[in-house]
């Protein structure tokens, strides 16, 4: 009777009843990783190819790389120091710039690749390598960074003590992370470059960051951005292909005759035969030929596909969809107005910092300034550990730089916002600025360079006349 109970609320919802439009629909109740773990290496491999094949997934891939990392995603020590700000600023800066292993890139660009594979990939792996003083870094220490495939997905285990691996990923009786079976080399390389080969091993958890931006309570790996795109993707791809294919055999397909002799009949225009014996027949465009007497010659009209522009812009917008960018921007669609472009880059904008202050920088760049700063007062290159930091990541492109000027010197002037944090919002350091502003001051002084909102009456302007307008003006004072 319980059960009945229980089964006649279910049915109360729509979406439980069996209908025959939803007969082939068939949820499953299984944890996240339970489904994750078939389909996760076919989701990434069928990722990577439209990435390679596909000029909208490689737009999305890029624009997603250059929106959140931009030229750097840029940190600011903030002990409370000025002298202990400025000396580890200092060591970061020489640090970023041999900061991998293979040394091929600085910090801001293993940013870029973190995030460009945890878009395409679902997540991403960066080692720690303790390095030693003979070897000349700045700060002893550098980080890898890794395709997820290095983790060992096979390997699933329960331990004695509670304890248990799942997907690679080892747990303590408590749930809390203890290491990360790592293979020898990526299972997909094409010379085997480790003696371990695809054995894996388990690596501390303080030597690994493995950045995944998590969906479900529980989950272990990532999925690919593209997961709920890549068929419609493809889908599309297909269809581009299908309608070009379509009007080159329209083009080439000219005419038709049909005659009682069949094709062993007269021609109407000089004919060559191929290699196989069959007649080719040439026309040239303009050419009016005369055949026999029975012949009845059919032109071709290539026809249109109405539907085909209208058709891609429906599968774009629902792809944008799935991928959380502005179809504005990846159908490369302008022909919108200002308030729908702004709507867009609002709703981009959103996006992209829930990524960078909820995944991107707590999970990955927090941790790398913790071992930096480690290491520094390791090397006795600061008093003591201050973990203190203030990140600054690319702004904004401004869409009406005017408005938004005046909105920050409202927020400014009320309070709403400090100084540093306005200058520090635009990705630069505010102590460096107000430093250059006091070198160049007196310097602007001295050359009688005032920079106004408006041209006082006393005013001799630099060129053009002296209307009050809104700009940069030398002046007397």
């Amino acid at each position: 009777m319980r059960a009945r109970a229980a089964g006649s609320v279910l049915l109360s919802y729509e979406g439980v009843r069996s209908a025959r439009r939803a007969g082939d629909w068939r949820p499953t109740g299984t944890s996240g990783n339970a489904e994750m773990g078939p389909a996760i290496g076919k989701l990434r491999d069928n990722a990577e190819d439209l990435v390679r094949n596909n000029a909208f997934a490689a737009k999305a891939v890029r624009r997603w790389c250059r929106r959140v990392i931009g030229y750097g995603i840029t940190p600011q020590a903030d002990t409370g120091d000025l002298e202990v700000n400025a000396r580890i600023d200092a060591l970061w800066k020489s640090w970023s710039t041999e900061c991998c292993s293979d040394a091929r890139m600085n910090i801001y660009a293993a940013q870029r690749m973190i995030a460009r594979t945890a878009f395409t990939r679902g997540e991403c792996l960066i080692r720690f390598w303790d390095r030693f003083s003979a070897d000349g870094l700045s700060v002893p220490f550098q980080i890898q960074v890794l395709e997820p495939d290095n983790l060992d997905i096979y390997k699933i285990l329960a331990l004695t003590g509670g304890g248990y691996i799942l997907h690679g990923v080892q747990f303590d009786a408590l749930g809390r992370i203890e290491g990360y079976w790592l293979l020898g080399q990526h299972p997909g390389e094409i010379v085997q470059m480790s003696q371990r080969g695809l054995a894996s091993k388990l690596v501390p958890a303080e030597f690994v960051i493995h950045h995944v931006p998590l969906e479900r309570p529980g989950d272990v790996r990532g999925v690919s951005r593209f997961a709920p795109v890549i068929s419609k993707l493809r889908d599309l791809d297909e269809y581009s292909d299908a309608e070009i294919v379509r009007k080159k055999i329209e083009a080439c397909l000219a005419m038709f005759v049909g005659q009682d002799e069949g094709p062993d009949g007269p021609t109407m225009g000089g004919v060559i035969t191929d290699a196989n014996g069959k007649k080719i027949e040439e026309f040239q465009p303009g050419m009016i030929a005369y055949g026999t007497a029975g012949q009845k010659p059919e032109f071709f009209s290539p026809s249109t596909s109405g539907d085909y522009a209208a058709h891609k812009t429906v599968e774009l917008r629902e792809i944008a969809a799935g991928l959380d960018q502005p179809y504005i921007i990846l159908a490369e669609d302008w022909n919108v107005s200002y308030s729908n472009f702004r709507g867009g880059a609002v709703d981009e904008r959103d996006s992209i910092e829930e990524y960078r202050w909820l995944w991107f920088i707590p999970q990955v760049m927090d941790r790398i300034w913790r071992r930096f700063i480690e290491k520094l007062f390791a090397m006795g290159a600061i008093p003591a550990v201050n973990y203190g930091v203030k990140w600054n990541p690319p702004p904004f492109d401004l869409l009406d730089r005017k408005n938004e000027a005046e909105a920050d010197e409202l927020e400014l002037r009320i309070g709403k916002k400090t100084w540093p944090q306005l200058v520090g919002d635009q990705g630069n350091d505010p102590t460096k600025q107000l430093e250059d502003i006091q070198r160049w001051k007196p310097l602007l002084d001295e050359a009688g360079v005032s920079f106004n909102a408006k041209v006082p009456a006393n005013a001799i302007p630099t060129g053009g006349t002296n209307d009050g307008t809104t700009g940069a003006t030398a002046t007397t004072n």
